[in-house]
């Protein structure tokens, strides 16, 4: 209570102040503000301003032509949005033009009565060019003193973020325009500082249309917060770099907020700046900062749920462990799709967060681009992939996985320890197309024969390579996935025909040896034991 009553008894004196000081030159305006009589007409002029917000002012013009036909025009604006006066003749007229800042419409412009669109400018007669020059210095002096007032009147909190929520809470209320009426409401989240829901009730004396808006002040560009004013409309947009505004009618990039006056609207417009800084910092604090894998899949067991979006829902399931198995069923009116997708965390890597018009994803790709995912639909295995999509039913669910997902692959990245030969000749045998044997030549470590039978629709062919490792450039190494097939490519050093190859009987030689495994898993393994062993060997 002391610092509100501190706080009062430093702000009044200045605010009284101000308005004194704005209060004279306004005074010395009204005196150049007056009838102009023309060659084929009567202009009469007048110029008034609110006692208790003086920053407020009405031009009020009446032009009476020869046969005494009337029109009225009334101006009314906030002067401290008032950014320019220009003075200029012509053979018959001596003006002062007010225009806007930054040519916004913020000057309500009634006409015989009837409100029209708001305007950018209005006009004022002189009689000569010393009253225009004196009107002209004093609007400029009264414009620099509005704004002076108009500031010190706005009570916006201080730099907190909650403070600034109650603010907006508070103030984002009912507006209209012409017919449209606009029934807004405003209220913060009960889970995070920085979130909060837009309600709209927009009705145009014909129909109403809801819609509501979830959505991050932390999301937002800073300095995207914008006044627009179109027609009768007044508003302020704010927009984010990606798609993190759910609304009823899916994600999109912007926030539209409306307001009764462009005074109103220029103060929210400010209300809004000052909280999305605040609202990112918080954003960035409270999402998790992870240490080991296990904490990341902590996070991917809370954060992973079924859920539904318009017409779709989706059923989801994976096991947190390094080798898993991520299960998803989505179903899209009444159509269902059955997929899996098998992979290693230590695989994945370059994480992004994506919205689309429904769907959150976040999209992992294998390092290289190499197909290690095994990929099921509908029970029948497909083509490996080199990425994969986690769909996601919330945003913030998905902020968080963003962070858990990388530090689980972190953790999950190990040096896979290699086999003997024995454990390789196992692993090839588990593949049934090709049946494959390989076997040391003459017991010689260093000397290998891979017996491959390869069943196709019509026949089956038998290839037998013989090599020795010390041939073998280890470096040249590598899994090889095609389509549905997994399987390690092995090069001769400079590629040199050194592999004794009989196909169908057929004598030849080539540069390559193709094993085949059953899966990714079993490739790794495979590929750090052939690696070794090929580097265990020396040419005599």
């Amino acid at each position: 209570m002391k610092k509100i009553l501190k706080y009062a008894l430093i702000f009044l004196p200045f605010l009284t102040q101000a308005q004194s000081n704005l209060k004279a030159s306004l005074d010395k305006v009204k005196i150049y503000v007056k009838e102009i009589k023309l060659e084929k007409s009567t202009v009469n002029q007048h110029f008034s301003y609110e006692t208790a917000t003086p920053f407020d002012v009405k031009i009020a013009i009446t032009t009476t032509d020869s046969k005494g036909k009337s029109t009225e025009e009334l101006y009314e604006f906030n002067l401290g949005l008032i950014g320019e006066i220009k003075r200029s003749a012509s053979t018959k007229e001596m003006k002062v033009e007010l225009a806007s800042q930054k040519s916004l419409k913020v000057i309500r412009y009634t006409k015989g009565g009837e409100m029209q669109n708001y305007e950018n400018k209005v006009e004022l007669l002189s009689e000569n060019i010393d009253d225009a020059r004196e009107l002209e210095k004093n609007l400029k002096d009264a414009i620099t003193a509005a704004k002076t007032a108009w500031e010190t009147s706005i009570k916006l909190p201080k730099e907190e973020l909650g403070a600034l929520q109650t603010w907006l809470e508070q103030n984002i209320k009912e507006a209209t325009a012409e017919k449209q009426t606009f029934k807004q409401s405003l209220k913060k989240s009960s889970i995070y500082k920085d979130r909060a829901s837009l309600t709209l009730e927009e009705n145009d004396g014909k129909k109403t249309t809801e819609t509501q808006a979830d959505f991050s002040w932390g999301d937002l560009n800073e300095g995207s917060a914008e006044l627009k004013i179109s027609g009768k409309e007044i508003y302020v947009v704010a927009k984010s770099k990606n798609d993190y505004i759910k609304t009823t009618k899916g994600y999109n990039d912007e926030i539209k907020i409306y307001a009764q006056t462009p005074s109103e609207g220029s103060i929210l417009q400010m209300a809004i700046q000052k909280i999305i800084p605040l609202a990112k910092k918080e954003l960035q604090t409270r999402l998790p900062k992870l240490a080991t894998k296990e904490d990341g899949f902590k996070i991917l067991k809370d954060r992973t749920k079924d859920f539904k979006v318009n017409e779709s829902a989706y059923t989801q399931k994976i096991a947190t462990t390094c080798l898993t198995t991520y299960d998803l069923k989505s179903n899209n009116k009444g159509k269902t799709v059955d997929e899996s997708f098998k992979f290693n965390f230590g695989d994945l890597s370059d994480y992004k967060l994506s919205v689309s018009k429904e769907i959150i994803k976040i999209t992992a790709k294998v390092a290289d681009n190499k197909k290690f995912i095994q990929y099921t639909k509908d029970g029948a295995l497909q083509n490996y992939d080199n990425s994969v999509d986690f769909i996601v039913g919330d945003l913030e669910d998905a902020r968080y996985l963003a962070e858990a997902l990388p530090a689980i692959s972190k953790g999950c990245k190990t040096n896979i320890t290699a086999g003997d030969f024995s454990s390789l000749v196992a692993k090839l045998k588990l593949t049934e197309n090709p049946k494959q044997d390989l076997t040391l030549q003459d017991g010689d470590k260093c000397k290998w024969k891979l017996t491959a039978t390869l069943s196709e629709s019509k026949k089956s062919v038998e290839s037998v390579s013989e090599w020795n490792l010390y041939d073998i450039d280890p470096k040249k190494i590598d899994i090889d996935v095609s389509g549905k097939t997994v399987g390690i490519t092995a090069y001769t050093l400079n590629k040199e025909k050194f592999v004794k190859l009989t196909k169908d009987s057929k004598p030849g030689f080539s540069s390559e040896i193709n094993f085949v495994v059953k899966d990714i898993e079993d490739a790794q393994k495979s590929l750090a034991t052939i690696k070794a062993l090929v580097e265990g060997c020396k040419k005599p």
